[in-house]
């Protein structure tokens, strides 16, 4: 049975743009809060079961990138820089005391920019299924470029439709893989509009180096991985380690990019041992 659960978007004004957020659970439960962030072309959706699980004790906010979801979608360069800044405002806005940072697909890259950048703002950060430490030969790859093309071409909708169900697994039943693409990835997808979307991948892609905010980020974290080898050329976790020495790694079991929502259950268990026991991790 895929979830139900359902919130109303909170508006924080910031230089005249909406950026939309959703709470759940109380400000006086458990420590610490939690702040999810969505991916590219996503919303909060996507973190439905994660919201559901962790609100039962302790304070959940989910954003909307600027851009996507319910937030503001102004004409303007989306970068990860202002990605992470809008976070961090938020989360002050908030008064949201040392949050864990979570974040799927590319909101994991946007969670690393925000732990770099703001390494006063939380206590801990986990990436689930990111494209982070791109090796640079990445950035020349012919097929890369030319899908990057397409999203700021005229077939952008049904490239990007293509691309999100890709990603999914294919180890579920048909029929629960189509419901949650055409639930929770669709259409968030096709709510953001191509100048977000084009403009927010080509410039994390092409212009950004995670480097220095990997290399700034102190606070413990986590890297959880999709069980499908689409996204591991993307990547190259053995970097990040050697910049984040505390960085811990798992993958969950027969389960594509998606993961959040098709085995929430194993997403659900892995924050919680972070939460537990990766917190306290030290390192000399």
């Amino acid at each position: 049975m895929l979830d139900t659960f359902t919130l109303e978007p909170i508006f924080l004004v910031r230089d005249g743009v909406r950026l939309a957020h959703f709470e759940a659970g109380s400000a006086f439960g458990v420590k610490p809060p939690l702040v999810l962030i969505n991916g590219w072309t996503g919303d909060h959706g996507i973190f439905s079961p994660q919201i559901a699980h962790f609100s039962r004790n302790r304070h959940v906010v989910a954003v909307n990138l600027r851009g996507h979801g319910a937030s503001d979608q102004p004409e303007q360069e989306y970068t990860m820089a202002n990605f992470a800044d809008d976070i961090a405002w938020q989360c002050r806005q908030l008064r949201l005391e040392k949050p864990v940072i979570i974040g799927h697909s590319f909101g994991g890259a946007v969670a690393l920019e925000l732990s770099g950048r703001h390494p006063d703002l939380p206590s801990g950060m986990v990436m689930i299924d990111s494209i982070v430490m791109s090796p640079p030969a990445l950035k020349d790859d012919e097929r890369l470029r030319s899908f990057v093309d397409q999203i700021g071409g005229p077939d952008y909708l049904a490239v990007t439709r293509a691309s999100a169900w890709d990603l999914g697994g294919d180890f579920d039943d048909p029929a629960r893989r189509q419901a949650i693409y055409d639930r929770y990835i669709l259409p968030p997808c096709e709510k953001t509009p191509q100048h977000v979307a084009y403009s927010a991948l080509k410039n994390s892609l092409f212009q950004y180096d995670p480097t220095p905010a990997a290399k700034a980020c102190t606070v413990p974290m986590a890297y959880i991985s999709a069980d499908v080898p689409l996204t591991n050329m993307a990547r190259d976790l053995d970097r990040l380690q050697e910049l984040c020495p505390q960085l811990v790694v798992a993958k969950t079991l027969l389960a594509g990019h998606f993961s959040t929502i098709e085995v929430s259950q194993q997403i659900n268990a892995m924050l919680d041992r972070f939460l537990a026991v990766g917190l306290k991790r030290t390192f000399s």
